[in-house]
């Protein structure tokens, strides 16, 4: 704790903003890793939809897929629908199914964007520490009295590095976290496409 506290102190003002983006990102991070599972976007009984649709119970699927409060459920639902009307085309069902299963993408990808900005955005601000704590320096050869000028010379180039490293610090995860999440966040997508292109094409 004394440690942190001297970092804040010792980085510049600059510390403060940085530190917040670090909590928000870890939040980020720690709400994603827990939620970003494909078995959050495909309903639990798929297999049952899957096996009554392939024995062609259409209407046992659509009640189930109704009663199942899932994005997914209500596609298959809404797909079913149109092809006991009588529209069996393959191409309009995929097209229906994949227009309500858009929904999901922006659920996929929530605050990966966010983590993108601060990936950004904290070197930036750490670079700007760096440039303040260098004035510092500079403004100490400006002081006739050597020790005075010593302790700012010391003090300017202390808050650079700080500033510096801890923008890359809250950057570096921030950053990684975003690019894993994001190729996690395709393969459900893709995923979840997969799937809705078997049950459009299971019916016959």
């Amino acid at each position: 704790m004394e440690f942190l506290l001297s970092l804040i102190e010792k980085g510049g003002f600059v510390i403060y903003p940085l530190l917040l983006l670090s909590l928000y990102s870890w939040y980020i991070i720690v709400e994603r890793a827990l939620n970003l599972r494909v078995s959050n976007y495909l309903p639990r009984n798929l297999n049952e939809l899957k096996l009554l649709i392939q024995k062609g119970d259409y209407e046992g699927a659509l009640k189930i897929a109704e009663i199942t409060e899932h994005t997914f459920s209500r596609a298959v639902a809404i797909v079913l629908k149109e092809y006991l009307k009588g529209r069996k085309e393959k191409g309009y069902l995929l097209q229906l199914m994949e227009g309500e299963l858009a929904s999901i993408v922006p659920k996929v990808e929530k605050n990966l964007i966010v983590l993108s900005v601060i990936a950004s955005v904290a070197p930036l601000l750490g670079l700007f520490g760096t440039i303040t704590g260098l004035i510092k320096v500079f403004s100490a050869f400006a002081i006739t009295q050597e020790e005075q000028a010593l302790n700012l010379l010391a003090k300017g180039i202390s808050e650079a590095l700080i500033a510096a490293a801890t923008g890359l610090a809250v950057a570096i995860p921030a950053l990684f976290a975003y690019w894993v999440f994001k190729a996690i966040g395709n393969n459900i997508l893709d995923k979840v496409s997969e799937e809705a292109k078997e049950i459009v094409n299971s019916l016959e």
